[in-house]
């Protein structure tokens, strides 16, 4: 069954181009996603999701180690399968 990884997490305004420079440096050529929701939330923190597609699952602990420092909230990882 194929596997993919979704991880997500808030960044403040401030850390965002720091945090943005530690996960392309992290993620290195492996073909993981980064989104943003479009807007900031109330506090001023954007939500970023991380997409992992299946055979690069493993990447997610060393780009959680860079991206630390940089976080305003708890990392969620949510794994999905694909249907059909």
């Amino acid at each position: 069954m194929s596997v993919q990884l979704y991880v997500y997490y808030r960044v403040a305004t401030e850390h965002v181009d720091a945090a943005l420079i530690a996960f392309r440096k992290a993620r290195v050529e492996a073909p993981i996603e980064l989104l943003q929701r479009p807007e900031p939330d109330a506090e001023g923190h954007w939500t970023w999701m991380e997409i992992y597609p299946e055979g690069w699952t493993h990447r997610e602990p060393q780009v959680a180690v860079a991206m630390a420092q940089w976080l305003a909230s708890e990392r969620k990882v949510e794994r999905f399968e694909m249907l059909g």
